[in-house]
């Protein structure tokens, strides 16, 4: 299936300049692993960057981040595995659905991620990162479910990675990008026969009702 959805111009532009939260930055990162339009998109922007600086600082050199993997550079500033000494697992076909940047980051082959269960149907993994970051988490959704009904308190973008999500406003498909704004409300589920995994990347938790949240918080992190 064809990447539909992308990361708005704007978004693009604060990665490239290293603005964005770290949680967004996560996203942005693994979708530039798995898209090549958006990868070259970021090129530019970077070797942009350079032009820029050298313009403004003359003799500097560009930083080597601009002419590396686009999503090398956040991957690169964050702290290493649990066990640096063991090298990178390779990646098989088993992983297929796991952006290579964030299998390193994590040191494990998507088939070892811990999965904690939630509810019947949802299972997660928050990604640890540096304070401050925002949250992030892979989701691991089964068929037909259907999650609650949530609004966010800031931006929030999801990295559809297997399978089909779908909410009010359509479905996305492997590659795809879903951004929110702070205050929209909606309720996403699972379309099709297949699970679908997604990576969420958060500037805060999205806001539940007070019961919500209270009957989650040993589950949620929060």
């Amino acid at each position: 299936m064809t990447i539909q959805h992308h990361p708005q111009p704007d978004i693009l532009i604060a990665y490239a300049a290293g603005t964005l939260p770290g949680a967004i930055s996560c996203v942005v990162a693994c979708h530039l692993s798995m898209c090549s339009t958006c990868a070259e998109e970021m090129r530019w922007l970077e070797m942009l960057g350079g032009v820029i600086l050298e313009k403004e600082k003359p003799g500097a050199t560009p930083t080597s981040k601009a002419f590396t993997h686009p999503a090398a550079h956040w991957f690169a500033d964050m702290p290493p595995p649990a066990n640096p000494q063991q090298s990178p697992p390779p990646m098989t076909v088993g992983d297929a659905w796991l952006p290579t940047p964030l299998a390193l980051y994590l040191g494990m082959r998507g088939d070892d991620i811990p999965w904690k269960q939630i509810v019947r149907g949802v299972r997660q993994l928050w990604v640890k990162l540096p304070k401050h970051s925002g949250p992030v988490r892979l989701l691991r959704l089964a068929p037909g479910v259907r999650l609650l009904e949530h609004a966010h308190r800031g931006m929030e973008l999801t990295l559809v990675l297997q399978g089909v999500y779908a909410d009010h406003t359509g479905e996305y498909v492997r590659g795809d990008v879903i951004e929110w704004a702070e205050d929209t409300l909606h309720q996403p589920w699972v379309s099709g026969a297949d699970e679908c995994i997604c990576l969420v990347g958060s500037e805060k938790m999205p806001r539940f009702s007070r019961l919500t949240a209270r009957l989650l918080r040993p589950f949620m992190g929060f």
